[in-house]
Order: structure tokens, then sequence, then C-alpha cells
């Protein structure tokens, strides 16, 4: 199984923590994997995540044919089966200390006698990458207060799509990643792009800054009504900064397509000293620039 990082950050070096959208780029595994039970792992007790991933699974996931739903508890003391494919969260830090959680495609392994699966805060922290299909970035916290659980219709709906693209051969590399999702940018200009304030950065203070950039449809609302309402007419903002003290996070910048869930538009920026804490001039001109 081929596993490449997301994006490659200089400043990083090698990150095994960050390859948030993307995941593997062997058509043959994601083929086989279909054939798969999928098993969604919920939190321990009820929670917002559990709520969302039940309802998105059973009303949007269609790469599987049967699923089952377990806690993270039940998987922390059985065995995890080569014969399925898990939908969990996993928890990564890099090496100079960044870390993430993700929602995660993992292709069940046979384990090896006395292997544990160590967790923490409801995250798998010790799944090997190379059993990783798709991930992305998320961000536990919005979602547990419940104001951002309907980001997790998108994120599973993304992790479908890119799983098809792999397995339909568009993607067979982190050079064909970037280009698709870069080939989608510009239809971006094409909808009304939803920007939620809180996915602003403190230099976008309001529209004012944003038309001075971006010229094409937009509005700063109530990013999750048009997740809710499936409105492939618009797209959506978001934004997840990485756990860190104020001189070591990163923040990542994404649209989605509120209705498909398609991937439309990524970006990083180291987020030090309160600075690029979300979207910034620099993301409104590559969108509307993107051809």
């Amino acid at each position: 199984m081929n596993i490449r990082s997301l994006l490659v950050i200089t400043s990083f070096g090698s990150l095994s923590l960050l390859h948030a959208q993307y995941g593997s780029f062997d058509a043959g595994a994601v083929k086989s994997a279909k054939a798969l039970q999928l098993v969604v792992v919920l939190d321990a007790g009820d929670s917002p995540y559990n709520r969302t991933v039940m309802n998105a699974v059973k009303s949007e996931w269609k790469l599987n044919s049967a699923s089952d739903f377990i806690t993270v508890s039940d998987l922390g003391m059985q065995p995890i089966s080569a014969d399925k494919v898990y939908l969990m969260k996993t928890r990564r830090t890099d090496p100079v200390k960044f870390e993430g959680t993700f929602m995660a495609v993992v292709r069940g392994w046979k384990q090896k006698k006395g292997e544990a699966l160590a967790q923490t805060e409801n995250c798998f922290t010790s799944i090997p990458v190379e059993q990783e299909l798709a991930s992305i970035l998320i961000d536990p916290k919005a979602i547990a207060g419940g104001k951002a659980a309907p980001m997790i219709n998108l994120y599973v709906k993304h992790l479908q799509d890119y799983l098809r693209l792999v397995e339909g051969g568009k993607i067979t590399d982190k050079a064909t990643a970037d280009r698709t999702y870069t080939d989608r940018t510009r239809l971006v200009r094409e909808t009304e792009l939803v920007f939620s304030k809180d996915h602003l950065d403190k230099s976008l203070p309001g529209a004012d800054a944003i038309k001075a950039q971006y010229t094409s449809p937009f509005s700063i609302g109530d990013v999750i009504a048009a997740v809710e309402a499936q409105d492939r007419t618009k797209t959506v903002s978001d934004a997840v900064i990485t756990i860190g003290d104020h001189k070591n996070k990163h923040c990542f910048k994404r649209v989605f397509n509120a209705g498909t869930g398609e991937l439309m538009y990524l970006r990083d920026d180291a987020a030090i000293f309160g600075k690029k804490e979300g979207f910034i001039e620099e993301d409104l001109k590559a969108i509307a620039r993107a051809r």
C-alpha cells in the first residue's frame, strides 16, 4: 500500500501527521477494501460526533455494502480484523510536536502477538500509516461542542470521493492528487462561497476586506445551514488548526462543495503568534486566479 503525505512543508521536515486529505494511491487496495464490511468506531459514551457520524454513514456511505458500529472501548479490547475496514479517529504527532486529529479510513490487518491499539481522547494513536486508505484533519473540540458536528457529513463524502478517484486511476500519486484538487479550485467561483466568520483570520475582518481580493459571489454566514441543506450551488469554508502553543501551530484551510462534499481548495500556513489563523488574502487570491 502506497501512502504519501498531503503537503510537503519544508519547515516541518517529514510530516507523518499531516497527510490530512490524502491517503493510499493504490487502486487495488481501495478496490479490495470495498468488498469488506465497514466498521464505524464511535466515541465512548454519547457525543455529537457519534450521532452525526452514524447518520452520515447510514445515509451517505456507498463504498461498502454492509456497516457496523462499535465504540472505541470495544475495539480496544478486541483484535483488529484483517477482513474489515474501519472508519475511526486517529491522533498523530509529527517530529516537531505538532498534533492533529483525523477521521481515517483504515484497512484492518493481522496484529502481531501482544500488539495493542493505543488510544487517547477517543482517538487511536498507534495505527500504522500504511493501513490508512484515506484521512482528513478534523477539529475534535468544535465537533464535540456540537456546532461543527454537521461538517462530518462533508468529511464522509470527501473520503469516499478520494477513494473513488484512486480506484478509478485519476489519482495515482501526490502530483495527480494535487492537480485534481487544483483543477477544481476555479469551479469555486461558479458557486456562492460561504465563509464562516470563525474561519477568517483577523486580517480579513469583514466583507469589505474580502471584496478587495475576491469579486465572485460570496457571503459571510452560516456554513452549517448550507451543509445541512446539501446545497450544491454553494461551497463552504473549513479551517482546522493543529494542536500546539502560539509558536507551534499550523492552519489548514479547505473549501468543500456543500452538497457533494468534494474538496475544491486546500492550503496551509504556519499559524504562529496569533497570525494566519484562518483564511487570509493569499487564499482569496489563489481562488480568484485559479485556472
